[in-house]
């Protein structure tokens, strides 16, 4: 009797549920105890144990979507170097998924041609359990190993998470900060968009500008990370016939159309965020998906300076990206960035330092920084710790549900969840090590 050949499908399979077997031992053999009589408890920091991916050192998982994970890793090297990166690696149906795949490659090729301060940066294509890395030109479909990018760790929030503090204290952002997210989004943007590489334009558009894609950090930088569904010059159109590929309440009407995207729908994109950013309420979000898409399509806009307290410049400058007609927008973002450190420099004269190579940028920056300091407390922290911005992200996650039901949901929808099977118990372990630590339930959001 001759033996059937070894199945490389299943050799994938093995190695993911050996990880995730790796990972469930060390969660359940680390029991966390409560402090001793009279013993300070750690109310900034729980230890997480760490599982090996490769040549990396997984710390823990920083969110799910519906074809990826991205975790906080550890990169080793020679001579002792140790690098913290960012680790986003595909889920076992996505690996046969061929569409997702070849989304997950485009990626990861693209993202290696940019080279821009604000724009998250990529270090390495590889696989687990497969060949080492994609060559250029080769088959996705040659691809028997967990698929994942190495890129750049970024310490801070996105906006999403900005939004959700703000609307907890009640208030909208400042004008100043506004304008500073603004100006670093829109200085990454009109990179992506120009970008020339061997002499070729790329054309990028990105195509999911929103809250969970802008990176807030703690020293200032607001980058621009996930091209996962940019087009660009040369791109094959992967997107399926009547399937709209990005954040449908950030959406421009040209896509919600399906019609011939530019950098402009990009810009729009950015304009609904410093809307809401400054209105302190959604823009589009409706209860539905077809509501939303609707209103999206109209673009039916109120200026900001109407809603809120907003300078009548920066309000004009939203309304400008925001306008339905691409023709009607900015030129490019380059323009938009301009025109916000101007407004910029009237809000906070005294900030303008013109010893700086880009005072708009540095001035932006510093303003950033301190919006961070105010909202999220100290930047430091382990690379194997949990810190309170993590707890809290855990008690809102259990709102939404396990693991499994998560790795359901849209590809496009990011939820951040501690990297445990049970959330609740988690959650409840967490409240015994922290108990100085005073956040509302999940459920009252």
């Amino acid at each position: 009797m001759t033996s059937s050949p070894p199945d490389p499908d299943q050799a994938q399979r093995d190695e993911v549920l050996t990880l995730d077997a790796e990972s469930d031992r060390a969660r359940k053999a680390r029991e966390p105890t409560a402090p001793a009589p009279g013993e300070a408890s750690d109310v900034s920091r729980v230890r997480r144990p760490a599982v090996r991916f490769g040549r990396y050192q997984l710390i823990r998982r920083v969110s799910v979507g519906g074809s990826a994970e991205i975790f906080k890793a550890k990169a080793f090297g020679p001579m002792g170097f140790e690098k913290i990166v960012a680790i986003k690696r595909l889920l076992p149906h996505a690996e046969e998924d061929p569409e997702l795949l070849a989304h997950f490659i485009a990626e990861s090729k693209l993202v290696a041609l940019l080279d821009h301060p604000l724009i998250a940066r990529i270090y390495e294509v590889g696989q687990v359990g497969g060949s080492s890395q994609h060559a250029a030109g080769e088959s996705a479909g040659a691809s028997f190993g967990t698929n994942y990018l190495a890129m750049e760790y970024v310490y801070g929030v996105d906006l999403q998470e900005l939004m959700r503090v703000l609307g907890e204290r009640g208030e909208p952002a400042s004008a100043e900060l506004v304008s500073a997210i603004g100006i670093q989004a829109a200085h990454a943007l009109d990179y992506a968009h120009h970008v020339v590489v061997d002499g070729k334009p790329l054309e990028i558009v990105h195509r999911d500008v929103s809250p969970q894609n802008l990176m807030m950090s703690a020293t200032g930088e607001v980058k621009l990370i996930d091209f996962g569904i940019a087009k660009y010059a040369g791109s094959e159109g992967r997107t399926k016939t009547g399937v709209v590929k990005g954040k449908h309440a950030y959406m421009s009407p040209e896509q919600v159309r399906r019609k011939p995207l530019s950098g402009r729908s990009d810009l729009f994109s950015l304009g609904v965020i410093l809307w809401e950013l400054a209105c302190g309420q959604r823009l589009f979000k409706r209860e539905s998906v077809l509501e939303t898409l609707e209103r999206v399509e109209a673009a039916e806009v109120e200026p900001p300076a109407e809603v809120a307290p907003v300078p009548r410049a920066l309000s004009d400058w939203i309304m400008r990206c925001l306008e339905r007609d691409p023709e009607r927008r900015p030129e490019r973002a380059g323009v938009v960035a301009a025109g916000l450190e101007e407004v910029l420099r009237a809000l906070d004269p005294d900030g303008w330092d013109v010893r700086e190579a880009n005072p708009g940028i540095a001035q932006a920056m510093t303003i950033v920084a301190q919006a961070y300091a105010t909202l999220f407390g100290s930047s430091g922290m382990r690379e194997d710790d949990l810190t309170i911005d993590e707890y809290q992200q855990a008690l809102r996650a259990v709102e939404l549900g396990e693991d499994a039901q998560l790795m359901q949901r849209n590809p496009s929808d990011i939820t951040i969840v501690p990297d445990t099977s049970d959330l609740a118990e988690y959650v409840a372990r967490l409240r015994e090590r922290m108990p100085a630590v005073t956040v509302g339930e999940a459920g009252e959001e």
